[in-house]
């Protein structure tokens, strides 16, 4: 006698019966009737899934009852930033695709047609040898389906990794195929993910839609000296590229159509190559730049960039690093230049150099300094960047030996000439243009500088933001600076836990005035 089981239903009732019935004539009663059950609760089960879909139908008052476009449209806004995240650790929250699907037939129906659904993935590989991460297991089938209902649209995919193995088992090695079968879709691509999987994403088809790629190590703690061969069956063009952690020398990318640069912890000869070979960008990020690893002798042609308007530099720790990169620009259409020092005085000469060199009209300037650069050393760049209308100064670090260059600002800004065009001979005062200005640190001294400040007509639409780890006050000059807010002068500060000092001190006088 051979016994089988088999699943009923939804709710998995298991039955155990025997396979065929020995008995003479034919199957004894008892099979009999438990044949005849097993047909009438199939009967059973078909007609209650009929009525519960006629029950939905009833029931959902708006959607199966509207145009498919529109009804298509309202399940497009249910989708959150959750849902182009990481699908794979979710946990028992399922992706809004799979929780529409999930209502009824109608609305399953629905959601599978509807190939905007699905054309946003993001997931992780887990580590093969950790047991508990049993998604692993149905995470290719997932992929795969997923892709494929996304139709023909365009791909937005964000990729990580989670563990220590860096060599990708047959499961990992099945998604990379899904991935690379729809290279030619793929728009915006984010692969954090080590090199041995990087290296085999070489997709089947040119990547002609991908506009939006970054690849990075998902190590954080790794230095800027990880080899990468990345090489595609066609070579992409982006039109963003970021990269993180890794080696730019064997990175197979047409640089041509290159907009926007985010490069972090690589190597300067790496920056420099990219920068020569794309003449259209217009924004740059550095961050964590470290020397060539290799002796790598710097160009003396420099690399002039007509259209990059926004610079932004920063976690540099070796200065020459900073000097060579800033060495070797021209920048002429230059607009917004932010400056990262840490544990090292401003690079004036360089700078100042850099902005002659170029000769943009830099409307906006940040600068993070943790050393206490000297007066005449700040005034000679700012003098070299006259038509400033925006600055902003981080100096955690108070040196009382020196004036502080916040409290150096306030001073100028306070005594200045009118604005050039109110000036006989047109010439510029100490910032004329300025329209806001952000000063970050530990204190600041030259408080009675600021009711001078909106005096002047030309100032009197500046915003002012300070933020400070120690604020002292006198109330006389408290009290002018509510006066200023209340005359409707953007003016905040801010204290420690981000504290409105201005707010604060007003409730306070009209706490005592109310105790008069």
């Amino acid at each position: 006698m051979t016994l089988f089981t088999e699943c009923q239903g939804p709710d998995e009732e298991t039955r155990v019966r025997v396979a065929y019935c020995s008995m003479v004539g034919g199957r004894c009663p008892a099979c009999k009737e438990d044949l005849e059950l097993e047909q009438k609760i199939r009967q059973l089960q078909k007609r209650r899934q009929e009525l519960r879909t006629k029950m939905n139908a009833n029931h959902d008052p708006f959607i199966l009852k509207l145009p498919l476009e529109v009804a298509s449209h309202i399940f497009l806004l249910s989708m959150g930033a959750r849902d182009t995240s990481d699908v794979s650790r979710h946990g028992d929250i399922l992706p809004t695709p799979f929780l529409l699907g999930a209502v009824c037939r109608g609305w399953r129906q629905l959601a599978r047609s509807t190939p905007r659904l699905w054309s946003k993935l993001g997931f992780s590989f887990f580590d093969p040898t950790d047991s508990t991460l049993t998604t692993m297991e149905a995470l290719p089938l997932l992929v795969a389906d997923w892709l494929e209902r996304s139709g023909g649209l365009p791909l937005t995919l964000q990729v990580s990794y989670q563990g220590d193995c860096e060599t990708p088992p047959e499961r990992s090695v099945s998604i990379i195929n899904s991935l690379n079968k729809h290279s030619g879709r793929w728009y915006k691509v984010r692969f954090a993910l080590p090199p041995n999987y990087l290296e085999r994403l070489c997709g089947s088809s040119p990547p002609n839609l991908l506009r939006e790629f970054s690849i990075s190590d998902p190590d954080e703690g790794t230095e800027a000296n990880t080899p990468l061969t990345f090489k595609m069956s066609a070579r992409p063009s982006p039109t963003n590229f970021s990269i993180d952690g890794f080696l730019l020398d064997d990175v197979d990318i047409f640089w041509d159509n290159l907009v926007d640069l985010n490069l972090c912890r690589t190597t300067l000869d790496g920056v420099l190559k990219v920068l020569r070979a794309a003449p259209l960008l217009e924004m740059c990020s550095l961050s964590n730049i470290s020397p060539p690893i290799d002796d790598f002798p710097i160009p003396e042609t420099i690399i002039r960039l007509q259209y990059l308007h926004t610079l932004e530099v920063a976690w540099i720790e070796e200065i020459e690093v900073f000097c060579e990169f800033m060495n070797s620009l021209e920048l002429p259409s230059l607009e917004l230049w932010s400056v990262e020092f840490h544990g090292s005085v401003l690079e004036v000469d360089i700078m100042v150099s850099f902005l002659n060199r170029s000769g943009c009209s830099l409307e906006a300037l940040s600068i993070w300094q943790e050393g206490a650069s000297a007066i005449e050393d700040f005034e000679r760049l700012l003098q070299a960047a006259p038509y400033l209308q925006h600055l902003q100064v981080r100096s955690p670090r108070y040196d009382s030996s020196a004036i502080p260059v916040m409290d150096y600002i306030l001073e100028c800004l306070s005594t200045s000439p009118p604005h050039r065009t109110m000036q006989p001979d047109h010439s510029a005062g100490f910032l004329s243009d300025l329209q806001s200005l952000k000063l970050d640190g530990q204190q600041l001294n030259a408080w009675a500088c600021i009711p001078l400040i909106f005096r002047l007509p030309h100032r009197k639409r500046l915003k002012l933001d300070i933020g400070l780890n120690t604020i002292t006050i006198s109330d006389e000059i408290s009290t002018k600076l509510v006066q200023l807010v209340d005359q409707g002068i953007e003016l905040s500060i801010f204290g420690p836990s981000h504290r409105d000092y201005i707010q604060t001190f007003k409730d306070e006088q009209q706490k005592d005035n109310r105790s008069l």
